[in-house]
């Protein structure tokens, strides 16, 4: 049998054996939409941990962090995720201020210490902040505790206190 006949088996084979990197765009997507099992599949499938929705843009751990899942941050930090990174949302209205994702955690947990529960959909659509997830993330019951618990696991990695 000649090597010709054999390539598409070798090819299939080595594609089974090292596996295929997902779309970098699923790991981002599932990350904005909170959905802790789909992000953690998509990295122990080996999606880019460091994954950006531009050059200078937010990475999944900006999200997961503003989204207080600790879940997700212990798992893209575990897949190697810059905490250190320092960037700007995407179509972020008025000045555009770049942040590291414990900066983000920590200014998200002291709004939801410091504005009441009645008043948070007001203040965050004043602030253009509209994204679903986000929004049901803040309005949670324990959404201090979870924010904190995220805040806490940044600090630890980046020397923050």
């Amino acid at each position: 049998m000649s090597w010709k006949r054999f390539s598409p088996i070798v090819l299939a084979l080595f594609i089974i054996l090292i596996g295929c990197k997902p779309n970098p765009a699923a790991l981002m997507n599932a990350v904005k939409a909170d959905n802790t099992e789909e992000a953690k599949k998509l990295l122990d499938k080996g999606a880019d941990a460091n994954i950006r929705t531009s050059p200078a843009g937010w990475s999944a751990l900006h999200y997961a962090a503003r989204n207080g899942n600790i879940e997700i941050v212990q798992s893209l930090l575990k897949a190697g995720a810059d905490p250190n990174y320092s960037g700007t949302m995407d179509e972020q209205k008025g000045t555009a201020i770049s942040l590291k994702p414990f900066i983000l955690a920590q200014a998200t947990l002291d709004l939801i210490n410091q504005v009441p529960p009645d008043k948070m959909d007001e203040t965050l659509h004043a602030a253009g902040l509209n994204d679903p997830a986000f929004l049901k993330s803040v309005k949670d019951p324990n959404a201090a505790d979870r924010y904190q618990k995220v805040v806490d696991a940044l600090a630890k990695v980046t020397g923050n206190s």
